[in-house]
């Protein structure tokens, strides 16, 4: 494809992938951190103590005592909810599609360039992500009704997004989709 116009599916895809791609590396890369800091601050009993929301920390965040406690609960319920399984599996799922929403973004970058290596690599970048995101909805299904709540839908819309790229670019690279 180099030195070549590039497609138009290459340019769409490439276009997509990376924007999405910065949006998924803010949001898995975040809930990595999440993970860990969460597993980090946890007390060995599983228990954490009661807000502490010191007024001049309310102010300075624009915070009421009561979102400081519903804060404080929301903590407390991932920690309850959560199986002794599902805070490693999250983190490693995190950090994988974290590391390969980093390489989507390069991968479309290269689309965009109408590299010839790219549109294989897509499919295989693509297609790793939605392996991610089916890995996630089980851990999610599994996890109980409160992670299943935060959990669910998000991986759901990511995998069928990471599906419907990884057939687009595997169909452009086939001919199915026309040049234009």
């Amino acid at each position: 494809m180099r030195g070549e116009a590039v497609p138009a599916w290459a340019s769409w895809v490439g276009t997509v992938a990376v924007v999405l791609g910065v949006l998924l590396t803010a949001e898995r890369g975040t809930e990595w951190m999440k993970q860990v800091v969460i597993a980090n601050a946890t007390p060995v009993s599983g228990q954490l103590p009661d807000a502490e929301c010191p007024t001049d920390e309310l102010i300075e965040e624009g915070l009421s005592a009561a979102e400081c406690e519903q804060l404080v609960a929301n903590v407390r319920n991932h920690i309850v909810s959560a199986p002794p399984w599902f805070p490693g599996v999250q983190t490693l799922l995190a950090a994988t599609a974290t590391i390969l929403a980093l390489l989507s973004i390069g991968v479309g970058a290269s689309l965009l360039e109408g590299r010839a290596w790219a549109p294989g690599a897509a499919v295989y970048t693509f297609g790793a992500l939605a392996l991610v995101d089916a890995a996630g909805f089980v851990a999610a299904v599994n996890a109980g009704p409160i992670l299943r709540d935060a959990y669910l839908w998000g991986f759901l819309l990511w995998f069928f997004i990471h599906l419907m790229m990884t057939i687009g670019v595997a169909a452009g690279r086939a001919g199915v989709i026309r040049h234009g």
